[in-house]
């Protein structure tokens, strides 16, 4: 049944027909990764950029290379000032464990921070020998 069902190109012949009336499904997420390598080797290419402009190219680059952009006029219309991006920054900063820690005084949860008793112990290891 298998080797039929491969000779068919049929292998999974459970699936809805639905999704493949469009065209074929992708068997990877290559598409996904095609966008971020671009946006990588667009931050490579200007890794001298201080890091709130690097966040107004990436925005840039998101506008003109999406599906439906605006009118070349919106991203003036519309900019990112850099008080807004230092906002979005401190409070992602705040969300994360180290940033309440340092911010609010919120201790890390267990299992992110090293323990000064598992290096520094009395008892000598189990499989020394003497």
């Amino acid at each position: 049944m298998m080797r039929r069902r491969i000779r068919e190109r049929h292998l999974f012949a459970f699936l809805d027909d639905e999704p493949t009336r469009q065209g074929p499904i992708p068997a990877t997420n290559n598409l996904i990764e095609s966008w971020s390598a671009r946006l990588r080797d667009m931050m490579r290419r200007h890794r001298g950029l201080r890091l709130i402009r690097r966040i107004k190219a990436i925005c840039r680059w998101c506008h003109q290379h999406s599906q439906h952009p605006q009118t070349p006029q919106w991203p003036a219309a519309n900019p990112f000032s850099d008080q807004r991006i230092e906002d979005l920054c401190k409070k992602a900063w705040e969300s994360g464990p180290q940033g309440a820690h340092e911010t609010y005084g919120i201790p890390n949860r267990y299992g992110t921070g090293i323990n000064w008793n598992e290096f520094h112990t009395t008892t000598r290891y189990p499989n020394e020998t003497n």
